[in-house]
């Protein structure tokens, strides 16, 4: 066992891999070090594992400085939906020390009762919510401060603004973000568990009262609001069905346009994910990846397609057009092109224990056949999954009769291409195939 945390940080990645007990140690040893750009490296590294195991972490003020917007994080190679509007944890890191020495080590020792289980939790009560409050507030008129600063060329280097100017559109995000932090408290605890698969209608009301709280206290922040809203569901696209008939006190004109703004920022994130499909170009295709790429960009277009019905667009229309081609191109080229070719050769070039990882690519490719029978309709490629399907499930069907019910080869042959046949078509057409098979006489 590892007793002296610095050593811990040369092992980088390879803490993703160590059982959870120990990986639980780990993160406290870390901990122990401080708030330093290697131990940040290294959380960075084992973010994935951290947002799985959600080992206790100590309360720090950085911590509690990063609660209202952490869900616009964006966790490097996790499985989690992407936000709409991420934020970058390079800013943070280099902000919240320009934070700290804003507000001062007097103000902050004040508000220290706001350090607990989390505000409004059991063991802080009433007291830590409002330190929590007072906390934010003065982050909040912080932050503010020093990005009016930036405008005259102060901090420029310190948070990188000379390379990426863009980051000055993030600070002043995380300043109107921290004016609304009690609210998103609340938004937090009406939408949890997070990732929320179904907008329910407590969801909904609770979306509504809250965000009225928002557009009457701080109009500017509202969009980010409804952006924190969609950053806890599986897919963000779902709520914007939803929010042209929420009630959210605005004028008809503001409520168009908030719903325009929202609308192209979903458009663009669907796009941003359909640059994915040709990057498996060259190389072995994961057809299984593909198909599952495919299923979620229908869903989050089914769904944003659904929502402009209140509110048609041309150059909306005309980009989810394009994305929609993109994606019958994924499906076509990635996931049905010589798929059923290639499961067969892999069964009947079936060499027993010894083609594990083939046959298990084979399966891949017959999952993701099935799985997108659910979106071939939408992409106009009924005939053509259709075709691909029944050839694969005639060859297949062929090499099980031979091995089966002839006697010509391995038996296991014939067992595992009645498995690809239930994996494409389903165990109904399997049993099918088999049934006639037996009834047929088997040596």
């Amino acid at each position: 066992m590892i007793t002296d945390p610095k050593a811990l940080l040369s092992l980088g990645s390879k803490l993703l891999d160590i059982d959870e007990a120990r990986f639980r140690q780990v993160v406290d040893l870390l901990q122990q070090i401080g708030d330093h750009p290697e131990v940040q490296h290294t959380f960075s590294l084992i973010r994935p594992r951290l947002a799985e195991v959600r080992p206790k972490r100590r309360a720090t003020f950085k911590r509690l400085f990063c609660e209202p917007f952490e869900d616009l994080f964006q966790l490097p190679g996790g499985d989690q939906p992407v936000p709409l509007n991420t934020l970058d944890r390079g800013v943070v890191n280099a902000l919240w020390p320009l934070v700290e020495e804003q507000i001062g080590k007097e103000r902050l020792r004040g508000v220290g009762a706001a350090l607990g289980s989390g505000p409004g939790g059991a063991s802080g009560g009433a007291q830590q919510a409002e330190k929590a409050r007072a906390f934010w507030s003065m982050a909040a008129a912080a932050v503010a401060d020093i990005r009016e600063q930036t405008e005259t060329g102060r901090f420029a280097d310190d948070l990188g603004l000379r390379l990426n100017p863009d980051r000055a559109r993030t600070i002043e995000d995380i300043a109107r973000i921290l004016t609304i932090a009690q609210p998103v408290a609340e938004l937090k605890a009406a939408l949890s568990p997070k990732p929320i698969q179904k907008l329910h209608k407590d969801h909904l009301d609770g979306i509504q009262a809250i965000g009225r709280q928002v557009a009457r206290a701080r109009p500017e922040a509202l969009k980010l609001f409804i952006l924190l809203a969609a950053a806890r569901l599986s897919d963000p696209s779902i709520l914007l069905g939803s929010l042209w008939d929420m009630d959210l006190g605005q004028k008809s004109s503001e409520r168009a346009a908030l719903f325009l703004d929202l609308s192209g920022t979903v458009v663009a994130q669907i796009e941003e994910r359909s640059r994915g499909v040709a990057s498996a170009s060259g190389g072995t295709v994961d057809r299984m990846a593909a198909a599952t790429l495919a299923v979620d960009l229908v869903a989050s277009l089914e769904a944003t397609r659904n929502a402009m019905e209140h509110s048609r667009n041309k150059d909306f229309d005309q980009r989810l057009r394009i994305i929609r081609n993109s994606v019958h191109e994924l499906v076509r080229t990635q996931v049905l092109d010589g798929a059923d070719t290639e499961i067969l050769t892999a069964v009947e070039t079936l060499v027993p224990g010894t083609d594990t990882a083939r046959m298990a690519q084979a399966e891949n490719q017959a999952r993701a056949l099935r799985k997108c029978s659910t979106i071939a309709d939408t992409l106009g490629l009924r005939g053509e999954l259709k075709s691909v399907t029944q050839q694969a499930t005639a060859s297949l069907t062929g090499t099980a009769r031979q091995s089966l019910g002839d006697g010509v080869g391995d038996a296991r042959t014939g067992y595992t291409a009645i498995r690809m046949i239930e994996l494409i078509a389903g165990p109904a057409e399997a049993n099918q195939v088999m049934d006639d098979i037996l009834r047929g006489g088997r040596r």
